[in-house]
């Protein structure tokens, strides 16, 4: 069963400008107030919903099915509405095409926010002006220590292969599985996003991915850094109550 979704909002189509429904779901990896949560590894999937004259949306049973076993492994999850589902704006095409761009739409917005997500390294509110936005292959925060107790064997997997680039899945299920066939390579897709012009429905799902991972950033990372410090000061207090318990043992036998 999924969770609730860490972020609800909405961008606009590449195709037309029609607003589109999407859902983030963030990986345990990512759990600001769990200092002992694996690293994530930046793998991110988007699934696509069926066809929706005949009831498809974002909260198909078989889409969230999918989207919670990602989620297991260490994906962060994004869904989205096509035109004319759920609460998107627009109506089902006949030749798919416009479906096509909504998919590209929240593709290249997927890639820019997974990109500038960084909550565990950074600091809270620090800028990143690097513009290298369009290779997903970019995997630098595999150095951060994190507590090995209790995880599932599939991060421990992850650990054993630091090297192993993200992934980005691209899926769907029934009529979202057949548009995700017809989608270009993943260059294409992002092609939009180099140097989009300026109020083109590109820049703007740009800036919208950048400024909410920024936010997340100061967010996860503010509320990380408490539950270190609350981490740090149990320890410093069973510490304590050791060497009091060592000094008592030491007395007692002195006595």
């Amino acid at each position: 069963m999924l969770p609730d979704p860490a972020l609800t909002l909405t961008i606009p189509s590449l195709h037309d400008g029609t607003t589109l429904d999407c859902r983030l779901y963030h990986p345990a990896s990512l759990a600001a107030a769990s200092p002992r949560a694996p690293p994530w590894r930046r793998h991110a999937a988007v699934v696509a919903h069926p066809y929706a004259p005949m009831g498809g949306c974002y909260d198909d049973a078989v889409v969230e099915a999918v989207a919670a076993q990602l989620l297991r492994t260490g994906y962060l999850v994004g869904t989205f509405n096509f035109r004319g589902a759920g609460h998107s704006a627009g109506r089902t095409s006949w030749t798919a095409k416009p479906e096509r761009d909504d998919y590209a739409s929240f593709v290249g917005f997927m890639v820019h926010y997974v990109h500038r997500l960084d909550p565990f390294r950074r600091a809270p509110g620090d800028d990143d002006d690097d513009e290298d936005d369009d290779d997903y292959g970019n995997d630098d925060d595999d150095d951060i220590e994190h507590g090995n107790e209790d995880r599932p064997k599939a991060d421990a997997d992850a650990d054993a292969q630091p090297d192993r680039p993200p992934v980005l899945l691209m899926c769907g299920y029934s009529y979202g599985a057949m548009v995700t066939t017809q989608l270009g390579p993943l260059d294409s897709l992002l092609e939009p996003f180099t140097a989009p012009a300026v109020d083109s429905e590109a820049a703007e799902i740009r800036l919208r991915a950048e400024h909410l991972a920024r936010d997340q950033n100061s967010i996860l990372g503010s509320v990380r850094a408490e539950a270190m410090a609350a981490l740090r000061r149990r320890r410093q207090r069973q510490r304590r109550r050791q060497q009091q318990q060592q000094q008592q043992q030491q007395q007692d036998r002195t006595c």
